[in-house]
């Protein structure tokens, strides 16, 4: 059995809280770019990788970063070539192969969001010519269903849908100044009155904030518990990571915007972190993640993916140290999933079924480019 052909489905994203609405980010010391993250990223598009083999088994993989249209151009151009021929259970060989290839303008970035969509493509064919679920290729079930938080200010929505553990994204950084850290604050105090004294409360950063700033900002929310910050500083300021670190009563985490285990490595060996958030649609697929947790393994760290989706929920449910899944609400204003079958959580937990794969298929009004996702 051989690849014999591929194919990148581009998709355009619809507008949601996550593009419209005001978050922090590194754009935010701008004033024109502050209100929202579409005036400064433009129109994001997804990607869903098609690998077929000569037998004609079909895998798919979504690609991540949001620039789909940059993926397709990665692998008609470049990946297509090194993967025909191929046999496709040689998934190591495959990565190290598009790796290597891709180092001049890769390493992290569009050329690893290209390769995580191919990794995951790979393995929903493996699943599938063996009959079996991707989670028990590549461990089994470490867990009997899978915790799920939510990431969303529409907290009271999130509640009624069965949700106890909320991820607020942070809507003010600096630049909104004292304002800002007041609104900040008045965020966090309504949602623990909604999610009560049991629920979890998480701040997502977006890479938008300072030292000194996400200082200040965890002295001012001790008293409502937060369980951790995530992803305060710009992922290359890993000393900056950890100097707030060793000055704040709260988790520090991050990861969202990281690639390959060498860049985790860093992080780990740093003491940067207490908590690894990779994405399975950047940093490298269920082959890299795999990696990734065996590091954190060995360091007793958890890893819990950034991200929402078969492939991120098939990797926990085989991973020990991977104890929860983040479930992003992306489907509160619009859009249609780009694959159907894919695990939603119910009550606040996650379920996999046994089905070949990661048991999903194109959608076929987004394959016909009829709906935009999300």
């Amino acid at each position: 059995m051989k690849i014999a052909g591929t194919r990148v489905h581009v998709i355009p994203m619809s507008d949601s809280w996550v593009t419209e609405s005001v978050i922090a980010n590194p754009m935010s010391r701008y004033p024109a770019y502050r209100e929202k993250r579409s005036s400064w990223f433009g129109k994001m598009s997804g990607a869903v990788v098609e690998i077929v083999t000569d037998e004609g088994t079909v895998g798919l993989g979504f690609s991540g970063g949001g620039k789909g249209t940059a993926v397709k151009a990665i692998v008609d151009d470049h990946f297509s070539a090194l993967l025909i021929g191929q046999d496709p259970f040689d998934i190591e060989r495959v990565w190290d192969q598009l790796y290597r290839a891709s180092l001049p303008y890769g390493r992290k970035g569009l050329a690893m969001d290209a390769i995580s969509g191919i990794d995951i493509a790979l393995w929903d064919i493996v699943g599938k010519i063996t009959g079996q679920p991707v989670f028990k290729l590549i461990g089994g079930r470490t867990k009997d269903r899978i915790p799920a938080y939510v990431t969303g200010n529409l907290t009271e929505r999130h509640l009624a849908e069965g949700f106890r553990d909320v991820k607020l994204a942070l809507p003010y950084g600096p630049s909104s100044g004292e304002d800002g850290l007041r609104t900040n604050e008045d965020l966090v105090r309504r949602t623990r009155e909604l999610v009560g004294p049991d629920g979890r409360i998480m701040l997502d950063c977006y890479m938008a904030l300072t030292v000194p700033y996400t200082i200040e900002l965890a002295r001012r929310l001790k008293d409502y518990r937060i369980r951790w910050l995530e992803e305060p500083v710009m992922p290359d300021q890993i000393d900056a990571y950890r100097r707030i670190r060793d000055s704040v009563d709260v988790m520090i985490t991050g990861g969202e915007h990281e690639y390959t285990r060498f860049g985790f490595r860093e992080l780990i060996e740093k003491q940067a972190v207490d908590i690894l958030q990779p994405d399975i649609y950047r940093a490298g697929g269920i082959t890299e993640l795999r990696k990734i947790a065996a590091m954190a393994a060995a360091h007793d760290l958890p890893v819990i993916p950034h991200g929402v989706g078969a492939a991120t929920y098939h990797f926990i449910m085989a991973t020990p140290n991977a104890p929860e899944a983040e479930f992003v609400d992306i489907f509160a204003q619009g859009g249609e999933p780009a694959l159907e079958g894919e695990p939603v959580p119910r009550g606040g937990f996650v379920e996999i079924s046994e089905a070949p794969g990661f048991g999903y298929r194109l959608n076929p009004r987004i394959a016909a480019g009829m709906a935009p996702i999300w």
